[in-house]
């Protein structure tokens, strides 16, 4: 069967014309090792595997390793490797851990609680009186952990809950999930032009990325709001939005100026998005390519398809499309009519077939939801169905899959998840409670939209490290050694604490494999059986 599928790989890759020259060369770029297939077929045949085989059979041979850590190799797994099997959902749990240390902190903040309690005249219970704990600096870390749900169930293996890749430590702190890229996820952190890169499907480490401007100053900073390559330049880059430090004064009838109440001194304010090539050295500079915004909120989450960034301006509601090759800035759709500024979304931007897709409230109505597709070559959106949200109407549209007849529509309030059940054919909605005790929070987790598995390394993109980088790498790395026990201890702690995210993302992937087939037979009303 194994040399089956490799003939049948080795057919269709010189049915794509990659090995129109293999037979010429076969002689020259066999191994040494008396291989008698030329390495641009072995390249073709593995790069069609999925990225976790294809990363094992590099222990077939020094040749296979070869061939498989070759840049060339990644580029074609990239554009022909086996997609993530359907359905699932590719996401990133994060949670704070807490050190044993932070105990102190925790109990000094109940003891300014009970006091705040007592002084509104509200019981303290047994807060009440001083504790001999001394206060603490706070000690918590983040922990990420990424996830394909329904992964491990369609290879035939048993589900676990160990993620992909975890990171833990407080170098990641306040890092949140802004796009991924040929298979490649970019985490940014609230402090300015600061992120990471990684590939959760490869053991290479991570590579930290910033955005160092020629001329900074204290009135500009750049936040890093979304990720792409261009398949011709062959480059990967950053889109950042660039914010400016203005005055917040109000204008008085007679010329003058004064200070608004209560507010503080001076604001942020986006001004342009800047483009930023990745691996481009220290002369590399941020580009604008959109001047203009105005203060506008651009959300720092993006979509990557096909050779363009998509970002959404959330106070014209409207969607922005950065072609990553040509680096211009386009206005794929018009804004969807209704609602008032920043209260007619009620998602960010989601993927379904392969299309941009968002919900919005339908019509004015706060109660009923809308969710829509962006047509591309006709510049319009396309409604794809609309429900009412008789649950909690300030949740917000986390996911929508479609599993052909009928969709899965997952609703997010701060601390509750809920499911609703679309039927295509009727257009009768059901609602489904979550799973108790597998409800997140909002925060605890973001869907990756477009996440494809793949042997790109983030070394790749950012550039390799200096010899004198590497060194130092090497030497903490060794010293750091004697202190992995703990580090390890508290990956548990985090998968521990995203348990209940990981379930629900399973749930969800199992309830899409009975759809839409048991829709009227038993899923509708699964929630009885909890």
């Amino acid at each position: 069967m194994k040399r089956k599928r490799e003939a049948a790989a080795a057919a269709v890759a010189v049915a794509d014309g990659e090995t129109t020259t293999a037979a010429a060369r076969a002689d020259s770029s066999s191994s040494s090792e008396g291989g008698s297939v030329c390495d641009d077929v072995v390249r073709n045949i593995f790069a069609r595997l999925p990225a976790r085989d294809a990363v094992a059979s590099m222990a077939l041979s020094r040749r296979h390793r070869r061939l498989i850590t070759g840049e060339e190799f990644r580029r074609l797994h990239c554009r022909h490797g086996a997609p993530l099997p359907r359905p699932h959902v590719a996401y990133v749990a994060t949670a704070d851990v807490v050190a044993h240390r932070d105990t102190a902190g925790r109990v000094d903040s109940l003891e300014r609680w009970a006091h705040q309690r007592a002084a509104r005249g509200f019981s303290t219970g047994a807060f009440a009186s001083q504790s001999s704990y001394d206060a603490a600096p706070h000690r918590s870390l983040s922990y990420h952990g990424f996830h394909v749900a329904g992964a491990a169930a369609a290879a035939g293996r048993r589900g676990g809950t160990n993620p992909m890749r975890a990171l833990a430590g407080q170098k990641y702190d306040n890092h949140k999930y802004v796009g991924t890229c040929n298979g490649v996820v970019l985490l940014a952190d609230k402090e300015p032009s600061v992120g990471f890169l990684l590939n959760p499907a490869i053991a290479d480490g991570e590579r930290k990325v910033s955005v160092v401007p020629s001329s900074p100053d204290n009135d500009t900073k750049y936040h890093i709001s979304g990720f792409g390559y261009g398949p011709r330049t062959r480059t990967y880059k950053l889109l950042l939005c660039k914010h400016k430090s203005v005055a917040n004064f109000k204008r008085l009838s007679n010329g003058g100026i004064a200070r608004v109440p209560g507010a503080p001194y001076y604001l942020w304010r986006a001004d342009e998005l800047v483009v930023y090539s990745l691996g481009g050295g220290a002369a590399e500079q941020p580009r604008t390519v959109l001047a203009g915004l105005d203060g506008d909120m651009i959300h720092r989450r993006s979509l990557y398809m096909d050779g363009t960034v998509y970002l959404l301006n959330a106070d014209k509601e409207t969607v922005l499309a950065f072609d990553v090759d040509d680096e211009t800035i386009a206005l794929p759709g018009e804004r969807v009519a209704g609602g008032k500024p920043r209260s007619h979304l009620k998602s960010y931007l989601m993927e379904m077939s392969g299309r941009v897709c968002v919900a919005t409230v339908d019509d004015g109505d706060r109660e009923t939801n809308a969710v829509w597709l962006l047509i591309t070559t006709e510049r319009r959106w396309e409604r794809r169905c609309a429900f009412r949200n008789d649950w909690y109407w300030p949740a917000t549209v986390a996911g929508v899959w479609d599993c052909g007849g009928a969709l899965l529509i997952a609703l997010q309030a701060h601390d509750e998840s809920s499911i609703f059940l679309y039927d295509d054919a009727t257009g009768k909605v059901f609602h489904l409670n979550s799973p108790p005790h597998a409800s997140p929070e909002k925060s605890d987790y973001r869907i990756c939209w477009g996440y494809k598995p793949t042997l790109v390394s983030p070394a790749s993109i950012a550039g390799e490290a200096s010899q004198d980088e590497r060194r130092r790498r090497d030497v903490a790395a060794d010293v750091l050694a004697a202190v992995k026990p703990v580090s390890e201890a508290h990956e548990r702690k985090g998968q521990k604490a995203t348990l209940h995210t990981v379930c629900l993302m399973e749930f969800l992937v199992g309830v899409m494999r009975k759809l839409p087939s048991e829709l009227h037979h038993g899923i509708a009303d699964l929630d009885q059986f909890y």
